[in-house]
C-alpha cells in the first residue's frame, strides 16, 4: 500500500490567527527574525570595530609615553628657562624704578636757586626728605616758589625751620613724588 502523508496540526491554523497569543507568535515568526538579524549585524560591527579602536588606543598610549619622555628630558631646561624669566622680570622691575631717583635729583638741581644748599638728602619709595640751608630769605622764598611751580612733588611739608645768624635759614623738607607708588617693603 502506498504511504500517505499524514499531517497533524495541533494548533489549528484558523483558530490561532485570531487569538492574542497567535498574533504574537505570527509577529515573532515574521518580523522578529528581521530584528534578530539586525541585532546580530550591530553586534558583529561592534566586535569588528573593537580591533580598530584597540589599535588606536595602543598608538595613543605609545605617543603619550614618548611625549612624557621628551618632557622629562627637557624638565631641567624648562626649570632653567623659568628661573631666567623670573630674574629678567626682577631686573625689569628694578630698572623701571631706576629712572625715578635720577629724575628727582635733576628736579632738585633745577629748582634749587643759588644760595640754597642741601645738607642731607634721602630718597625712598615713600618720597623725599631733605635738610637744607638758605643763605637769606630771598633764596628761601625762591626755593618755595620753584617747588610750587614744579608740580612734581605733593604733600610738601617744611619743618624744623630755624634762623642761624652765621648760616642763614635751616629747614627740613619732606614730600611725596607725583606718580610714584610706594613699593611694599619685604
Amino acid at each position: 500500500m502506498p504511504a500517505k502523508d499524514i499531517s497533524i496540526n495541533l494548533l489549528g491554523e484558523s483558530q490561532i490567527e485570531h487569538t492574542p497569543l497567535g498574533r504574537i507568535i505570527n509577529w515573532a515568526v515574521t518580523y522578529g527574525r528581521y530584528i534578530m538579524i539586525g541585532t546580530e549585524i550591530v553586534v558583529l560591527l561592534a566586535f569588528i570595530s573593537r580591533f580598530s579602536l584597540d589599535r588606536k588606543l595602543t598608538d595613543l598610549k605609545e605617543e603619550v609615553a614618548q611625549k612624557q619622555d621628551i618632557l622629562e628630558a627637557n624638565a631641567s631646561f624648562e626649570k632653567d628657562v623659568r628661573a631666567l624669566q623670573d630674574k629678567l622680570a626682577r631686573i625689569k622691575t628694578l630698572s623701571q624704578g631706576q629712572s625715578t631717583p635720577v629724575d628727582v635729583l635733576v628736579l632738585f638741581q633745577s629748582i634749587t636757586p643759588p644760595g640754597v644748599y642741601l645738607d642731607a638728602f634721602d630718597l625712598s619709595n615713600r618720597g623725599v626728605s631733605a635738610q637744607a640751608i638758605a643763605g637769606d630769605t630771598t633764596s628761601f622764598s625762591q626755593f618755595i616758589a620753584n617747588l610750587q611751580a614744579a608740580n612734581k612733588l605733593t604733600n610738601v611739608d617744611f619743618g624744623d625751620i630755624k634762623r642761624d645768624p652765621l648760616l642763614g635759614i635751616q629747614f627740613g623738607l619732606s614730600a611725596h613724588i607725583v606718580g610714584q607708588k610706594p613699593t611694599p617693603t619685604k
